[in-house]
């Protein structure tokens, strides 16, 4: 190879490495936090979790949805949990699936003609009603799996006493791994980052390619965590983020998940049994090196090793002084006529 042309292949490297980073950095800046995070934390709780003093902002109702009115057997305790433990401090509100289309051509009929009626999964519209419900009416929504060893009115009065004058509030649990969950939220209605929820739902109205991906990030936490991130906060407009310890610790659920395909179900095996799985490919990634460092290594000795051996070659050999190719050059030599 040239000098000019290995000039050239490393100016093209240089290039695609100094492409590479600037498209890293493109995405991180895209993807930044407008606003640093404000977490609710156990020592919030036990400060602010019994005080009387805030003005009250958020509404003390809380909301769920199902099908119908009945509540199914498998979520009838942790609905009676809930309606039990904050009897006397909150309205307790269900709302039907008619309840919720109702609602939504009511309080928003642009993103009901355009987005609601043509989502295709009933999951999506209880994902993008529970924004519009929050936006209008505010409270507590609570996913019917889903019920809290502590009464709600202790995150809604810390929520509260933590930022006194804002009087937009809102509340998200934090998600393990990454961005928030919206299976527990509360607000004080016409919170601003729920009009962006509700203006920027439209935008992801797609079909991204499997079902799981599709639900989470057309209207569900996926969606909910890109607005979240994107949201700017300021002294009046505060979005505080409810620690993931304190979530699951604090909350219990029953058996969920009634919008769960099989690819959502590889997907969670293949979460809930990474190391497993880690383990096995570290395995087969070895097995696989040992056995392609062997075919190399054949190869090269193929490579190096004669086609045919004389009989000097033959009895340089230790190995292959006994061997059937020396006999049979031996028988061949002996057969020769002189």
């Amino acid at each position: 190879m040239s000098i000019r042309r290995k000039r050239t292949t490393m100016c093209i490297c240089i290039f695609i490495i100094i492409i590479f980073l600037l498209l890293i950095q493109t995405v991180r800046y895209i993807f930044r936090r407008r606003s640093p995070i404000k977490y609710v934390d156990e020592a919030d709780l036990s400060r602010f979790g019994n005080v009387s003093w805030p003005q009250q902002r958020i509404p003390r109702v809380i909301h769920q949805t199902y099908r119908t009115y009945d509540v199914p057997e498998i979520w009838n305790s942790t609905v009676q949990s809930v309606m039990k433990m904050n009897a006397g401090d909150f309205e307790y509100r269900r709302w039907s699936h008619s309840d919720m289309d109702a609602f939504v051509r009511q309080r928003e009929p642009d993103f009901y003609r355009n987005t609601f009626v043509h989502y295709a999964y009933d999951m999506q519209r209880i994902d993008s009603f529970r924004y519009v419900l929050m936006y209008h009416i505010g409270g507590i929504y609570i996913d019917m799996d889903s019920a809290c060893y502590r009464p709600l009115r202790e995150f809604v009065a810390t929520l509260e006493a933590l930022d006194p004058s804002s009087p937009y509030l809102a509340l998200f649990p934090a998600e393990d791994a990454f961005g928030v969950q919206t299976d527990f939220i509360a607000a004080t209605p016409g919170h601003p980052i729920y009009k962006q929820f509700i203006s920027q739902l439209p935008l992801f109205h797609h079909y991204f390619l499997i079902h799981h991906i599709t639900i989470l990030l057309s209207a569900g936490p996926l969606f909910a965590t890109f607005q979240e991130r994107f949201f700017r906060q300021t002294d009046q407009q505060v979005v505080r983020i409810l620690k993931n310890k304190i979530y699951t610790t604090e909350f219990w659920k029953t058996n969920g998940g009634t919008w769960f395909g099989r690819d959502t179900l590889f997907i969670l095996y293949i979460y809930y049994n990474s190391k497993r799985l880690l383990g096995y490919l570290i395995i087969l990634a070895i097995w696989l090196a040992i056995f392609f460092i062997g075919i190399i290594i054949y190869r090269r000795w193929r490579s190096h090793c004669p086609k045919s051996l004389t009989m000097i070659q033959v009895n340089q050999y230790p190995l292959l002084k006994n061997s059937p190719l020396r006999l049979i050059r031996l028988k061949q030599k002996e057969s020769r006529p002189e």
